[in-house]
């Protein structure tokens, strides 16, 4: 039993500690990362902001009135809404605040092919654009938005992905757990990723696509992880994706466990659904054109999240204990203790890379009971539950303390 026990301690803390490594030397590598500066004699491209909805009365005021006060000519940019089998009054409040509003009523379900029709019908309504924002009917965008994207934009980056952060952190103890892990994964992960050279992936919200690539490819995601999937199609067909951390938006986190087990179980077995189907798909190419960005982008697809890492090293360092009166496994519960220290680490750097590290601390009370509840999301997740069609579900009360800052 002792043999059985440390072998499969092996199999987990090898390619774990790979991956704890390598994040901390993306987060080593963020530090020195500088991006381009907005400034405002760069000439304005024309982009059209789409903002996919199902049922968003509640939400998509706000959203609209960020976007109505960009840093940017109002003649530069236009906002559609796409209501999609809305039965509640989005269309209606999305014109009464002078958004364009096409309504959806037939064709394949979900936001992927909501966004398909979407782009298809502002094109057949001739509206010309030089790059496509999408942006979520429950998220607030920050007034520099369309001007850090079209800095990159005039550079040549065709697909950027913005920084995607939460507008209420400070609500619950459950929404500071997420303001670090956002930071970490925005301001740490990708943010490592563009400072050697690397690409970041889109993240569903906050994405911004050149006309070019829409040409060439159109909207070809339809799954329940539309995001990954159309990261993987874009980077399967030698496209880059740039993260982009100054083109902020700000999404309403849900304030506790019922609120957010609907979505993250759709997100995670979404991902898992993809992961399945083109991971290969990525490390082949990868290998067959020497491309180690590929290879990356299929590490991220696959990597569990920060708190599916501590619980799997806490799970190891329970295993080790066990395995510990054997002096030939001894080193295995020196080495899953070391891990979790190490993952511990890198949580406590995102809480003070936040811009409240007092507050965050407050999310450590949550802890556990949030990592034996995000470890069942992700196995229910990679078992196919959760691939159902998108909705909107019950998050936190409209806030506007981070747009326009």
């Amino acid at each position: 039993m002792n043999f059985v026990i440390g072998v499969f301690l092996l199999l987990v803390l090898f390619p774990l500690t790979l991956l704890v490594l390598y994040q901390w030397f993306l987060a080593v590598s963020s530090f020195f990362y500088r991006p381009s500066i907005v400034f405002s004699g760069a000439r304005q491209a024309q982009f059209l902001i789409l903002i996919p909805a199902h049922n968003e009365e509640v939400g998509i005021a706000s959203t609209l009135e960020s976007l109505r006060v960009l840093n940017y000519a109002s003649e530069r940019y236009r906002v559609l809404v796409i209501a999609d089998r809305c039965t509640d009054g989005t269309a209606a409040l999305a014109r009464s605040l002078n958004a364009q509003c096409f309504e959806r009523f037939e064709g394949q379900p979900g936001k992927g092919a909501a966004l398909a029709w979407g782009i298809q019908e502002a094109r057949n309504a001739q509206i010309s654009f030089d790059a496509v924002v999408i942006v979520d009917a429950d998220t607030l965008v920050d007034r520099n938005l369309l001007s850090a994207f079209n800095v990159e934009y005039q550079a040549g980056r065709q697909v950027q992905q913005g920084y995607n952060y939460i507008s209420n952190p400070w609500t619950s103890p459950f929404t500071r757990i997420m303001a670090v892990t956002g930071v970490l994964r925005n301001g740490r992960y990708y943010a490592g990723k563009m400072a050697i050279g690397l690409q970041g992936m889109l993240t569903g919200t906050g994405m911004c696509l050149g006309a070019g690539i829409l040409e060439r490819h159109g909207w070809t995601a339809f799954s329940v992880g539309e995001d990954w999937e159309f990261s993987v199609e874009l980077l399967l067909g030698d496209e880059k994706i740039y993260f982009n951390p100054l083109a902020k938006t700000f999404a309403k986190e849900s304030q506790n466990f019922k609120q957010a087990s609907h979505q993250r179980l759709r997100w995670a077995s979404g991902r898992y659904a993809v992961m399945g189907s083109k991971v290969w798909a990525l490390i082949r190419q990868g290998i067959r054109t020497s491309s180690f960005s590929l290879i990356d982008s299929a590490v991220t697809l696959v990597a569990p999240n920060y708190s599916s890492q501590a619980s799997l090293a806490l799970l190891c360092f329970i295993g080790s204990w066990v395995n510990a009166g054997d002096p030939f496994w001894a080193f295995s519960f020196y080495w899953a203790a070391t891990l979790f220290v190490a993952i511990a680490s890198y949580f406590v750097m995102g809480i003070f890379s936040t811009e409240a590290p007092g507050k965050a601390l407050v999310g450590l009370v949550l802890v556990p009971v949030f990592l034996p509840w995000r470890l069942t999301i992700e196995l229910l997740g990679m078992l196919g539950y959760g691939r159902r069609n998108w909705g909107r579900r019950s998050r936190a009360a409209s806030s506007s303390q981070h747009v326009n800052r």
